[in-house]
């Protein structure tokens, strides 16, 4: 059960976890026999030092898994279906399993779905973004697990990255929106905490406004999650600020979609009265009234040339590994020259 040379062993966890060594093997073969507290202790004992049974490491070995994980953040929102889609589609070419995992935008949860596709035997793992724990990261680059971030186009030392630049698209948005005569302008984000992509989207339009001579203290900025109440929540309160912006910065479409219907039935005119940008380019930007104005995200792109990395030789993955992809502004109704 030991790991491979240079990593924690077993023994290694049952001294921090104070436990014996078949103690730790119980639990982590999920014996429910073993306390609760025990579990914990063990459970903490082997994340605290990056502890992963060794059974994955003699299969990679012997003989190529041809097994490829992903963890993404959600499945309840199509741009990420749609980039696994991508990735699985071209695996399978090449007879390569994908397994997909979920980790709710919680970096701790994402550390154990890490942790168990190693297990596994994953020769390579998908991430979104480029925040992580550390651990995480030590991990992989530990057991020589390749992986690849996506929605992100900044690679690190020992992972890929296949994506596009988030601050780019946040400048993109405000100078779109300054350019039809905009100067009193707000937004609604993404969560910003432990997600790089929300937080890089708030802060390239924040900077591209201040460097258009806005002044930021009359930008409202409210964050929410990717839902339509939220997106109805952050535009009432951004509506409700004492400079009531005539344009809003949405970091999706499901929350640009929120905010027209809080616009609907709060009497007010879009795209008269304000004008409302997404982010993604969903189904569902061509399902609002007006039809939503976006940022298009290249989303099965990122999962195709994602794989393409994966399945490279290590040469080739040296010219593979830092990929930046372009964004698109998509215009429909929902934007118009700021009113007089």
């Amino acid at each position: 059960m030991d790991t491979e040379d240079g990593g924690a062993k077993l023994i290694d966890v049952a001294r921090l976890a104070n436990c014996s060594p078949a103690t730790v093997s119980r639990v982590l073969n999920g014996n429910p026999t073993v306390n609760e507290t025990v579990r914990e202790r063990v459970a903490r004992a082997a994340r605290d030092l990056g502890y992963v049974p060794n059974g994955s490491a003699r299969a990679l070995r012997s003989t190529r898994t041809r097994l490829v994980g992903a963890i993404i953040p959600t499945l309840d929102h199509a741009i990420y279906a749609t980039m696994v889609d991508g990735l699985q589609a071209r695996l399978a070419e090449k007879n390569v399993s994908l397994i997909i995992n979920t980790s709710t935008y919680d970096i701790d949860l994402e550390y154990e779905q890490a942790r168990l596709l190693v297990e596994r035997g994953a020769e390579s793992i998908v991430l979104v973004g480029s925040t992580h724990r550390s651990e995480t990261l030590a991990m992989l680059e530990q057991k020589r697990i390749g992986y690849v971030y996506t929605y992100t186009s900044r690679a690190t030392e020992a992972g890929a990255a296949v994506g596009f630049d988030n601050e780019k698209a946040g400048r993109t948005a405000a100078r779109y929106l300054l350019d039809l005569g905009h100067t009193r302008l707000g937004m609604i984000a993404g969560i910003t905490q432990d997600n790089d992509r929300a937080a890089g989207r708030r802060d390239g339009f924040l900077n591209e406004l201040e460097r258009s001579g806005i002044d930021l203290a009359s930008v409202p900025v409210v964050e929410g999650a990717y839902r339509l109440d939220d997106g109805k929540t952050g535009m009432k309160r951004v509506m409700e600020d004492r400079r009531r912006p005539t344009a809003v910065f949405c970091g999706s479409d499901i929350l640009a979609a929120g905010a027209i219907k809080y616009c609907h039935g709060a009497g007010i005119a879009v795209p008269g009265e304000v004008s409302i940008v997404g982010f993604d380019n969903l189904e569902i930007a061509e399902l609002t009234s007006p039809e939503l104005t976006t940022l298009e995200v290249p989303a099965r792109d990122m999962g195709r040339i994602a794989a393409d990395y994966i399945l490279a030789s290590p040469s080739q993955r040296l010219h593979l590994r830092q990929r930046e992809l372009a964004i698109r502004l998509v215009v429909r109704e929902s934007t118009a020259v700021a009113p007089r």
